[in-house]
């Protein structure tokens, strides 16, 4: 069996970072509260180039217009759509609840795509 290159993992990084675009906030039940892309001032890739695991970050505020309180927050999901289609990468987190205006969650998905040495 052959191993890829490092060149290859790096591939499969920016390949992530340049279509994996979609990141879901969940409840407890799986429901989707909101989907941000990273044209969305909140959510932004906060890893550096090269790093083995890529960190997608989206920061709410409980005086969010698309957001309605109170409301509970507990995964974070990755699509390559806008709506729709099929989880990629799925987290799950302790559920946090925005109650009031001046309340903010930070949410720090991690994708790892490791080269085995």
């Amino acid at each position: 069996m052959a191993e890829i290159t490092s060149y290859a993992y790096q591939n499969l990084r920016d390949y992530i970072k340049s279509n994996w675009q979609y990141l879901e906030l969940q409840n407890e039940s799986g429901v989707a509260i909101l989907r941000l892309s990273p044209t969305d001032l909140r959510c932004t890739w906060t890893h550096n180039a090269g790093d083995q695991t890529l960190k997608l970050q989206v920061v709410i505020k409980g005086s969010d217009t698309d957001i309605t309180l109170p409301c509970t927050f507990a995964k974070s999901v990755i699509f390559n759509v806008a709506t729709g289609g099929q989880p990629l990468s799925q987290e799950t987190f302790t559920p946090f609840t925005l109650e009031s205006e001046q309340d903010e969650l930070t949410v720090i998905h991690n994708i790892q795509v490791p080269q085995v040495v």
